[in-house]
């Protein structure tokens, strides 16, 4: 029978890649660095994100979390299944003008590309491709967070990663 996925453990995974890269975060509040990336949604409310301390990353499910494929049945049991995982990654940060913050987001999802690219098995950071979770991770989509943030001093994106995830 083929092993179930823990998306959870996926999404702590690549909030292990982006922690580990120090051009993208530090826990000190270092200018133009992210001071926090956590696996989970962020708390809401009417839409706004009520978090503070910025600028923050959240690594959450996509509205279609798993879409799932079964190969290889016996006795009525899957021996083989492919997943395709919806992630998305949350970025919320703050500056002082509208053009400011926007430069800085669109750094932060340069570096984002960059750490996914560079580590498409979801492998632990440095570790062996025995430690990898995926058979691909890609970005395949980056958009606001909300158009009603468009130019202000806080705005944030969305990072949309596609995984392709096989248990057996």
């Amino acid at each position: 029978m083929a092993t179930d996925i823990d998306v959870f453990a996926i999404k702590e995974k690549i909030v292990d890649i982006l922690d580990s890269d120090s051009t993208l975060f530090s826990a000190t509040g270092a200018s133009r660095k992210v001071r926090k990336i956590e696996a989970g949604a962020p708390r809401m409310r009417n839409d706004l994100i009520l978090e503070t301390t910025l600028p923050h990353i959240w690594v959450t499910n996509d509205p279609a979390i798993d879409n799932l494929e079964v190969y290889n049945v016996s006795s009525n049991a899957p021996l083989l299944s492919k997943h395709t995982i919806g992630i998305k990654i949350i970025l919320l940060a703050q500056e002082k003008s509208g053009y400011a913050v926007e430069e800085v987001l669109d750094d932060f999802v340069k570096l984002i590309n960059q750490d996914i690219t560079a580590n498409y098995d979801l492998r632990t950071p440095g570790g062996n491709e025995s430690t990898s979770v995926a058979i691909s991770c890609k970005l395949s989509k980056v958009s606001e967070l909300s158009s009603t943030m468009t130019g202000r001093f806080r705005q944030g994106r969305v990072v949309n990663l596609m995984l392709v995830v096989v248990s057996g």
